[in-house]
C-alpha cells in the first residue's frame, strides 16, 4: 500500500511539473524592417505582424510574415500587395544555440543564425547576426530577439516586381520571448 501511495505522488508530481513547464513560445507582433536602394534612393518597407514561435526543448525557432502586412511608400510593391491574390506568406525556421537563456539572467548571446526561408517555392539559406538579451521586469523574465541580416531581390522575385531596385536587401527583426 505505501509503495502504491508512492508511486500515486511521483507520477502525479511529475505530471504537475509537465504541465507547469513552459516549453513553447510565441508571439504575433514582431517587428520586421526591409531597407534597399531604388535608383540610389533609400527605401523601407516594414511590418508589425511577424509572428514565431519558439521550441526551448530543440531551440527551434519557425516564422512567418504575410507581405501583405508590409507598410512601404514603393508604389510597385504597394500595387504589387494589393493586386497579388494567391497568399504572400513567408516561412522561415532555424535553429537558435542550446543556452539556457530563459531560466535565469544572462549576458547578451550573439551569434550567427542561419536561417531555411520558403517562399513561393523558393527556398533559400540566410545567415543573421543575431543577439538574444535578457530583460527583467518584476518577476517575469523575457528576452529580445535581434536578428539583421542580407537577402537578395533576386532570389525572392523582388527585381521582377520593383524596376532598378538593388540586389541588397538588408533584413531587420526585433521580437520578444516571453516567459511568465
Amino acid at each position: 500500500m505505501i509503495i502504491k501511495n508512492v508511486f500515486f505522488i511521483c507520477i502525479y508530481a511529475l505530471s504537475f511539473q509537465m504541465v507547469q513547464s513552459q516549453t513553447t513560445y510565441m508571439t504575433k507582433k514582431g517587428h520586421l524592417k526591409m531597407i534597399a536602394k531604388i535608383d540610389n534612393k533609400t527605401v523601407v518597407a516594414e511590418s508589425h505582424e511577424l509572428y514565431v514561435n519558439l521550441d526551448y526543448i530543440n531551440k527551434k525557432i519557425n516564422g512567418t510574415l504575410n507581405l501583405k502586412s508590409l507598410i512601404t511608400d514603393i508604389p510597385e510593391l504597394k500595387k504589387y500587395l494589393k493586386e497579388a491574390e494567391q497568399p504572400l506568406l513567408i516561412s522561415f525556421s532555424g535553429t537558435i544555440p542550446p543556452d539556457d537563456f530563459m531560466a535565469q539572467p544572462h549576458q547578451p548571446l550573439i551569434f550567427s543564425w542561419q536561417i531555411n526561408i520558403n517562399f513561393q517555392d523558393k527556398n533559400f539559406k540566410v545567415m543573421l547576426k543575431t543577439t538574444l538579451q535578457h530583460i527583467k521586469e518584476g518577476s517575469t523574465f523575457s528576452c529580445r530577439l535581434n536578428a539583421m541580416g542580407k537577402i537578395f531581390a533576386n532570389e525572392i522575385g523582388l527585381n521582377k516586381i520593383i524596376p532598378n531596385i538593388d540586389n541588397i536587401i538588408e533584413i531587420q527583426f526585433v521580437q520578444f520571448i516571453l516567459k511568465v
